[in-house]
C-alpha cells in the first residue's frame, strides 16, 4: 500500500496536455501577457471603486462610522506620539486595546497605512488593496490547480468583483472583507506546500496563516482554517493516489498540521490575549461561556440565512436590501433578520459555469471537494433550517462562541469561483487531454465535433433559461412572491410585508435580468463547441457578462459621504473640548446621533465615553451599566422620575451629559451649558453639566458584598457614592472610617499610566474611576500595591497616612509570553523560507513528479484526480 505501480515512470514534461484542437480534445488558448492580468485587475478595481478614489471622501461603512474610525484614529494619533496603546480610555470606561481587539487590525500590515494617510481615507484604501489583491491571489490559486490562463484570469475578475465580499464594504466589516481576500491566497499557498512538499513551501503557508489571524476576524478565520484542513486532507489522499508513497503522504499532512501550528503562533502576540479575555473578560461571556443551553443556541444560530436568501444567490434583488444606495436595496429587505447590510451573492454567471465543470471535466476529487466544501458552508449558513449548524455546534469547540452562521456563506462563493475555472476549461477544452475529453464524453459521431457531454450543457443552460423565464413571468405578477409568504414565511410581519411591496417590481426586473445573463451565457458556450468564437471572444465576453452581473449590484454597497462635513465640530463638542482642556479629566454621556448612548462619534475629539459601541468591552461594566446588546445603558436613567441615576454617573466620572431635548424633551437634573439649535431656534442637542465626583478620589469607607448583590446595592438607596466603595474582598488592612481627609493631585495621565500625588490623613484607598483590569498594576511611593476591583468594575489602590506618589501602569509583561510565541513562530516560519531549497518531503522522483501541481502549469493535478475516479 506504502507504493504504487504506476507503470513507466513519467516526467513533468509528460504531463503536459497537448493542444490539438476539436471540441472533444485540447484547444489551442489565448497567449497573453503575464502583465495583463494585474492590470485589468487594478483597472476594474479603480472603476468599482471610483466614487471614493477620484475624490477626497470617505468610505461609508456602518461599523466605521460607529466605532471603527474612533479606534483607529486613536491608534494612529498613539502611533504618532511615539507610543503603542495597551488601553483604550475612549468608550466604556475604558478597554484593554490588544486583548479586547480595540483597534481591530492594529498589528496587521497594512494599519502603516494610518500614519501615512489621513485614517479616514486609510481605512478605505485597505479596503481597496485586498479586493485587488484577491483577484491576483484568485489567479495564482486556479493556475496552481493546472488550470488555463483563460480560466485563471475569469475566476479572478469574478473573485475580485465579488458580493459576498464587496458588498462587506457597507457594513463596514473589514475584518471580513480580509479574510475573503486572503482565502485564495492561503489555498494557493498550502495546494503549493502540500504537492511540492518543501519546506519553504510549509514556511510561506505559516505566514499567510498567521496573516490571516492578525486581521482578528477569529470568526471567518475558523471557518477558512476547517475548510483548507478539508482540502488538505482530500489533497493528500489523491497525492497517494497519484503514487506518493503513503508514508510521504501522511507526512505532508503531518507537516501541514505543524506549520498551520507554527502560523497560529506567529500572530500569538494578537491571538493568545484575545482568547483569554474573550472567555473569561469580554461581554461575550454573558452570550457564550456562561450562557444556558438554550440562549447560547438561540445566540449562536442568530443572524442565520433564510430560504429567501438562498433564491437571491441566482436573483440578488429577491430578498431585497437595506444598504440604500439603489432602489433595488432602499427598505426592500423582507427576510427574516431585522435588516441586511451586505448581499451573499456569488454571481449568476459564476453558479452557471460552475455547474458546467460537472459535465466532464478534469479533477474529479479537488471538484467534488469544492462541492463538500460549499455545500456544507451554505448548509450551515442556513442556521437552524437545516441540521447541519446544531450538528456543528454539538461537535465542534468554538461554535457556541459565534454567533451569525450566515458568515460561512463566503466560503460557498469561494467553492462556486473556484468551480467556474473548471466549467471554463472544459467549455473551451482547455487544460484535458484529448483522450480524456472521449473518454468522458461519449463523442459517437466522428464527423460531429460535440459530444454528449457537451449537449448536456447546452441541455442544462437551456433549461436554466427556461427556469428563470417562468420565474420573471411569476415574479412579475406576483404569484412567486404570494406563493412563497403563503407557504414557507406565512408568519411574516407586517413591517416586512411592506417592504415586500416595495422590492415587488425589483424582484421582477431581476428575475428578467437573470434570464438575459443565463442566455447570453448560453450563447456563448454554444459558439465556443461549435468553433464558431474564439477562446479569446469567450474570455471576453464572460469577463463582461461576470462585470455587469456583480457590479450592479457591487455599485449600492460603495458609497462616500464628505469627511469634512461629517466631521466637523458642532458647537457643543467644541465646547467640551474646550473644558477638557481647563478642567481634570471627567467623562461623557453621548445620548445625541441616531444611537440612544451609543453615539461614539465624540470620542474622535479626544472626550472618553461612560457608553458607547464596542463589540467585546468588559463584562463588568456592562453589568454596572446594565446594558445589553446595542440596547440603552439602564441603569443611568432613574426609571421612577424619568431623569437621570447621577449617584451612579457621579460614580463614574460623568460631569456632562450630551442630550437630545428634540426626541426626548429636556431634562429635570443638571444645567444647561451649551446648546445647539433648529432653525426656528428650537433646542436640538443640549449639554448639561450635572454634579460627579473626581476620577480619582481618597474613601475611608468600605462595604464588602459578593459579586452579585454590588450592582444592585449600587442601584439602591443606601449607596453612597461620596463615602464609600463597594469591595467583594475586605482590604488587607483595616481602614479607619469616616470621611476621608486630604487630596489627590494628577501628575501624569497616559493611556498605558498615570502618576498622582497623593496627601492621605489616614490610610484610605484611592478610588479610580477607571475600568479595572488585571494587567493594571501599581506602585506606592516605588513599592508594588495591589490594584482592587472596586464598585463592581473600577479601581482602588491602598495609600497609607501622609504623602504619596502613586503610579498606576499598564504590564505590559503580560504580553510577554505571546510575544514569545510569535518571535519563535516568525523564526520557525522564515526559516523554513530559506531552508535547503531542493529538500522535499518525500523521494526526489516523487517530489519531481509532483512538482508542477502547486505551480502554474497544467500538468499532474488532472492526473491526480483521473487516478482518483
Amino acid at each position: 500500500m506504502g507504493k504504487r505501480e504506476s507503470g513507466k515512470k513519467k516526467t513533468a514534461g509528460d504531463a503536459t496536455p497537448k493542444n490539438t484542437g476539436g471540441a472533444g480534445e485540447q484547444r489551442e488558448g489565448t497567449s497573453f501577457p503575464k502583465w495583463l492580468p494585474p492590470v485589468l485587475y487594478g483597472a476594474v478595481t479603480l472603476l468599482l471603486f471610483r466614487k471614493f478614489v477620484f475624490s477626497g471622501e470617505m468610505l461609508v461603512g456602518q461599523d466605521t462610522l460607529s466605532l471603527g474610525l474612533v479606534a483607529r484614529d486613536f491608534f494612529a494619533q498613539a502611533l504618532k506620539s511615539g507610543s503603542f496603546p495597551l488601553w483604550n480610555p475612549v468608550i466604556l470606561g475604558g478597554t484593554p486595546f490588544l486583548d479586547s481587539l480595540a483597534g481591530g487590525d492594529s498589528i496587521y500590515p497594512t494599519s502603516i497605512l494610518l500614519v501615512l494617510m489621513e485614517p479616514f481615507r486609510a481605512l478605505g484604501w485597505k479596503l481597496i488593496l485586498h479586493v485587488f489583491a484577491a483577484g491576483l491571489f484568485t489567479y495564482g490559486w486556479i493556475r496552481s490547480l493546472g488550470r488555463s490562463r483563460e480560466a485563471a484570469f475569469l475566476s479572478g475578475l469574478a473573485y475580485l468583483l465579488a458580493p459576498f465580499m464587496v458588498t462587506l464594504v457597507f457594513p463596514g466589516h473589514d475584518g471580513k472583507l480580509f479574510v475573503t481576500a486572503l482565502t485564495p491566497l492561503l489555498f494557493w499557498a498550502t495546494e503549493r506546500a502540500l504537492a511540492v512538499g518543501r519546506l519553504r513551501a510549509f514556511g510561506g503557508m505559516a505566514l499567510v496563516i498567521g496573516l490571516i489571524l492578525l486581521t482578528t476576524h477569529f470568526q471567518y478565520a475558523y471557518f477558512l482554517f476547517g475548510s483548507v484542513g478539508t482540502y488538505a486532507l482530500v489533497r493528500v489522499i489523491l497525492l497517494w493516489k497519484l503514487g506518493l508513497p503513503v508514508k510521504f503522504s501522511a507526512a505532508r499532512f503531518g507537516t501541514f498540521l505543524a506549520f498551520s501550528v507554527v502560523g497560529a503562533g506567529v500572530a500569538g502576540i494578537q491571538l493568545l490575549p484575545a482568547v483569554g479575555y474573550v472567555t473569561e473578560y469580554s461581554r461575550r461571556t454573558a452570550t457564550t461561556t456562561q450562557a444556558s443551553e438554550e440562549y447560547s443556541v438561540a445566540y449562536s444560530s442568530s443572524w442565520s440565512l433564510h430560504p429567501e436568501e438562498i433564491v437571491s444567490l441566482a436573483v440578488p434583488e429577491f430578498v431585497g436590501n437595506t444598504a440604500g444606495d439603489a432602489g433595488w436595496a432602499a427598505g426592500t429587505y423582507w427576510g427574516r433578520n431585522p435588516l441586511k447590510f451586505n448581499h451573499e451573492y456569488a454571481g449568476l454567471v459564476v453558479l452557471l459555469l460552475a455547474a458546467l465543470s460537472f459535465f466532464g471535466a478534469a479533477s474529479r476529487g479537488i471538484r467534488w471537494t469544492f462541492v463538500g466544501i460549499g455545500g456544507v458552508a451554505l448548509l450551515f449558513a442556513l442556521g437552524l433550517h437545516t441540521p447541519v449548524w446544531r450538528l456543528f455546534y454539538e461537535l465542534f469547540y468554538g461554535i457556541s462562541l459565534f454567533r451569525a452562521p450566515s458568515n460561512a456563506a463566503f466560503l460557498f462563493g469561494f467553492g462556486a469561483v473556484t468551480l467556474m475555472a473548471f466549467g471554463v476549461d472544459r467549455v473551451l477544452g482547455l487544460g484535458e487531454s484529448g483522450r480524456q475529453a472521449d473518454r468522458v464524453g461519449g463523442r459517437d459521431d466522428p464527423k460531429d465535433p460535440t459530444t454528449k457531454q457537451d449537449r448536456g450543457m447546452i441541455w442544462f443552460l437551456g433549461g436554466a433559461v427556461v427556469v428563470l423565464l417562468v420565474g420573471a413571468a411569476l415574479a412579475s405578477s406576483g404569484v412567486l412572491t404570494s406563493m412563497w409568504t403563503s407557504s414557507l414565511y406565512p408568519d411574516i410581519t407586517s413591517g416586512k410585508a411592506q417592504a415586500l411591496a416595495r422590492a415587488q417590481p425589483f424582484i421582477g426586473q431581476g428575475f428578467f435580468i437573470a434570464t438575459v445573463l443565463s442566455t447570453v451565457t448560453l450563447l456563448l458556450v454554444l459558439g465556443a463547441q461549435k468553433r464558431k468564437i474564439s477562446p479569446l471572444f469567450f474570455m471576453v465576453g464572460v469577463g463582461l457578462l461576470v462585470t455587469v452581473d456583480m457590479a450592479r449590484v457591487d455599485d449600492a454597497f460603495i458609497q462616500t459621504v464628505a469627511y469634512q462635513d461629517w466631521e466637523r465640530l458642532d458647537p457643543n463638542i467644541q465646547f467640551l473640548q474646550d473644558q477638557k482642556e481647563t478642567q481634570e479629566p471627567f467623562r461623557v454621556l453621548a445620548m445625541g446621533g441616531n444611537n440612544d448612548g451609543q453615539d461614539v462619534k465624540p470620542g474622535l475629539y479626544g472626550l472618553e465615553l461612560a457608553a458607547g459601541h464596542h463589540p467585546n468591552d468588559l463584562a463588568r461594566y456592562r453589568e454596572l451599566i446594565g446594558m445589553a446588546g446595542s440596547e440603552l445603558p439602564q441603569n443611568f436613567f432613574d426609571v421612577e422620575t424619568g431623569g437621570l441615576n447621577l449617584p451612579l454617573l457621579s460614580t463614574l466620572n460623568v460631569r456632562y451629559v450630551i442630550w437630545p431635548v428634540h426626541r426626548f424633551g429636556g431634562l429635570p437634573q443638571g444645567e444647561v451649558v451649551m446648546a445647539t439649535t433648529l432653525g426656528n431656534n428650537q433646542v436640538y442637542e443640549a449639554v448639561y453639566e450635572i454634579p460627579t465626583l473626581p476620577r480619582a478620589r481618597l474613601v475611608q469607607n468600605t462595604v464588602t458584598l459578593s459579586d452579585s448583590e454590588v450592582v444592585p446595592y449600587m442601584m439602591s438607596d443606601q449607596y453612597r457614592p461620596s463615602e464609600e466603595v463597594v469591595l467583594t474582598e475586605h482590604p488587607a488592612d483595616p481602614l479607619p472610617g469616616g470621611v476621608a481627609e486630604g487630596g489627590v493631585r494628577w501628575l501624569e495621565k497616559g493611556t498605558n499610566l498615570m502618576r498622582l500625588e497623593v496627601q492621605a490623613g489616614a490610610p484610605a484607598l484611592l478610588v479610580l474611576a477607571e475600568n479595572w483590569y488585571p494587567a493594571w498594576k501599581a506602585r506606592v511611593n516605588g513599592e508594588e500595591t495591589p490594584v482592587l476591583r472596586a464598585n463592581h468594575s473600577l479601581r482602588a489602590v491602598p495609600v497609607p497616612a501622609g504623602g504619596s506618589e502613586v503610579e498606576v501602569y499598564y504590564d505590559a509583561g503580560a504580553l510577554g509570553g505571546p510575544l514569545l510565541v510569535s518571535i519563535v513562530s516568525l523564526l520557525l516560519a522564515c526559516g523554513a523560507l530559506f531552508f535547503r531549497p531542493n529538500w522535499g518531503i518525500g523521494p526526489p522522483d516523487a517530489t519531481g513528479r509532483l512538482e508542477n501541481a502547486g505551480n502554474s502549469g497544467a500538468r499532474d493535478v488532472p492526473e491526480a484526480a483521473e487516478a482518483a475516479r
